[in-house]
């Protein structure tokens, strides 16, 4: 009897299987109105046609290159592809590279503002202090609007 059990559960997982499988019908009714099963249409509808379902098509990035021929040559018309050093992915803008380092010394010199203000507020006599932390404060502002934090 569990040999039996066993064989009707593996038949109905197998025939799941089999039907997930099969192809999609598309079904039309007089109406015009499409509905698309992977059983059959239901009655009061016609089989237009069967979608039989495929896997997706991957194109990798090495398939991409200039198309050739049997006999291993390029085709007239075709243009090989551009292709990126490994060393260098992504070519440098002098431009930026010019307004990145002049934000850095700006930030460095601003870095450098915050620690002589944070000595002076450090050495500040009580009557000072106020007037102190309030310019700390506000380079400190002026910092974190200016520079990137790091990560």
């Amino acid at each position: 009897m569990r040999t039996a059990t066993a064989l009707a559960c593996a038949a109905l997982l197998a025939g799941s299987l089999v039907r997930d499988a099969a192809a999609i019908v598309r079904c039309e009714d007089a109406a015009g109105k499409v509905t698309y099963s992977n059983t059959d249409c239901p009655s009061d509808t016609r089989l237009v046609r069967k979608v039989e379902p495929k896997p997706p098509v991957i194109v990798h990035d090495d398939a991409r290159g200039a198309a050739k021929p049997a006999g291993g040559q390029p085709r007239a018309g075709s243009r090989p592809a551009s292709t990126r050093s490994a060393a260098q992915p992504v070519q440098e803008d002098p431009q930026l590279s010019a307004q990145l380092a002049e934000q850095r010394r700006e930030c460095e010199a601003r870095s450098r503002e915050l620690q002589r203000l944070q000595e002076d507020l450090d050495a500040a006599p009580a009557t000072a202090r106020a007037s102190a932390e309030l310019a700390l404060r506000r380079a400190q502002d002026d910092y974190l609007g200016l520079c990137p934090r790091k990560r």
